[in-house]
């Protein structure tokens, strides 16, 4: 793979001036969506480390509100040659190492929300085994195994395909990009499996008839990955492996790329927030709600609840 002329990509010659209006648009739209995201993105980061270990899922949304931020960051400043063709060109080594860390991100990214979704799954099936038996710092441990083994990964990929540790090599380039493409597909068919497990749960469970929460945020989560977030990936694998890439992919990967990491921090506040009242919350408590956490929804929800024990006791 060229890590470095990954991050920017010139017009083909045939190319007309209302398709060149058109690619600029849609990488401004990007530039949009990714200055959002960073707004977004920094406000669940900031939300969530006041009080991370109030559950366990928050420890996974920190994560990935710190690896979208990255990711974000890097994605602006990596469209900005494309928007301003033929007056501002990054040098090699800084194209290269905006591409490795973005497409690190983007690992970090899936692998976590696939942990999640599998996490989620577990804990809805089997409630009683994830109360009593689930170890204590599982979560914390996922979460490090999935940076460490997608820094690993990123750095094979960087020794192989870049000249960051010498020369690279083709071959080895090849064999570890069919490794990151076997990656994606497990990680789509396991968030798919659990997807499809845990809906098929709440639609038919004895708590159907409450389909928001938490369980709703890992399924919105998963239809954004697999609808916006993929075709980043798509993309970079078509390209590494010298598969036929359309030109127009190129700019709308980007723009779903940023709509992905994007869109998280508004499906959170939005699954969080109380009907008839939305802007009238604050953050952390709307924040803590789509974590399904109950200790901060007031004290009319737990008088209701006690009551429900009165009268079923």
């Amino acid at each position: 793979m060229e890590w470095r002329g990954a991050g920017q990509r010139t017009a083909p010659p045939e190319s007309s001036q209302e398709d060149e209006a058109f690619n600029l648009v849609i990488l401004a739209l990007t530039e949009l969506l990714s200055l959002g995201g960073l707004l977004g993105n920094g406000v669940v980061l900031w939300l969530l480390s006041r009080n991370v270990y109030g559950n366990p899922f928050s420890i996974y949304l920190l994560d990935v509100a710190c690896a979208d931020l990255i990711f974000l960051g890097c994605h602006m400043v990596a469209v900005i040659p494309d928007l301003l063709p033929r007056q501002l060109t990054f040098p090699g080594f800084v194209q290269t190492s905006l591409a490795t860390l973005r497409f690190f991100c983007y690992i970090v990214g899936l692998s976590l929300l696939a942990a999640i979704s599998t996490e989620q799954c577990l804990a809805t099936l089997f409630p009683a085994w994830y109360l009593c038996r689930r170890p204590r710092h599982l979560t914390t441990c996922v979460c490090a195994l999935a940076w460490a083994l997608c820094l690993l990964l990123d750095l094979l990929l960087s020794g192989a395909c870049t000249q960051f540790f010498g020369e690279p090599s083709g071959q080895l380039c090849r064999t570890l990009w069919l490794v990151v493409a076997a990656l994606l597909a497990t990680l789509c068919c396991a968030m798919c499996l659990a997807s499809l497990l845990l809906l098929l749960r709440v639609e038919r469970g004895p708590q159907r008839h409450q389909p928001r929460g938490f369980p709703g945020l890992v399924l919105l989560a998963v239809l954004l990955a697999l609808f916006c977030g993929l075709p980043f990936g798509v993309y970079w694998l078509t390209r590494s492996l010298h598969w036929h890439t359309p030109y127009h992919f190129y700019h709308f990967s980007f723009l779903m790329a940023a709509a992905h990491s994007s869109a998280k921090p508004a499906i959170y506040f939005c699954l969080g927030s109380a009907r008839g009242r939305r802007l009238r919350e604050p953050l952390r408590l709307v924040l803590r709600r789509a974590l399904g956490d109950e200790a901060e929804l007031g004290a009319g929800r737990e008088a209701s609840h006690r009551g429900l024990v009165d009268v079923t006791a």
